[in-house]
């Protein structure tokens, strides 16, 4: 081989050597650019959906404590109306603040039935047809029409019942929210 194609040949070596240099590096930048794009957009996803999760927790604990809230005062109320109907007083004063409070609580059942996940929604449901059997044996009591087996005495009886009602959805609404460990009852 004379020197000028050896020459030539060294040149397009170099040459190609140089091009090629510059297209791996090229590549490699692109590749760790998209690397770190990938980790960033991983991160920023990871980021809103604990966001979103926590936002929705702060969403159930906000409707869980107003149900709650609710629902013992409305079981209060009718406690208290028990007891005006079992000292034989004027129902009608009573059965307003019951009325009040039952107001109050079916808005938060309301929006407890549209924020709650399906294993506590069944509890509150529990606590709902509770509260509302109640209701129906004192409004039927005040309003002197009483169904058979319909007293003050027997309503007691489904008042403390209610509590342990709400004192299990309280357990539920706990759990979910991770303030307490799942029961075991």
């Amino acid at each position: 081989m004379d020197s000028a194609m050896a020459g030539l040949l060294a040149a397009v070596v170099g040459v190609g050597g140089t091009l090629g240099s510059a297209w791996l590096t090229q590549r490699r930048g692109d590749a760790s650019r998209r690397a770190e794009w990938e980790h960033l957009e991983r991160t920023r996803r990871a980021e809103l959906a604990a966001q979103q999760s926590e936002s929705s927790r702060e969403a159930r604990k906000l409707a869980y404590t107003n149900f709650n809230a609710a629902a013992r005062h409305y079981l209060a109320t009718l406690n208290d109306h028990r007891h005006v109907l079992r000292l034989g007083y004027d129902p009608q004063e009573s059965l307003a603040l019951v009325e009040t409070a039952r107001v109050e609580y079916r808005q938060q059942y309301a929006e407890a039935q549209m924020t709650v996940p399906d294993s506590v929604l069944a509890e509150v449901k529990h606590v709902d047809i509770s509260l509302g059997s109640v209701y129906g044996v004192l409004a039927r009591l005040s309003h002197h029409t009483p169904r058979e087996g319909d007293d003050v005495e027997t309503v007691r009886d489904d008042i403390t019942r209610s509590w342990h009602v709400l004192s299990r959805t309280r357990r539920a609404m706990r759990t979910d929210l991770g303030v307490t460990g799942p029961s075991y009852e």
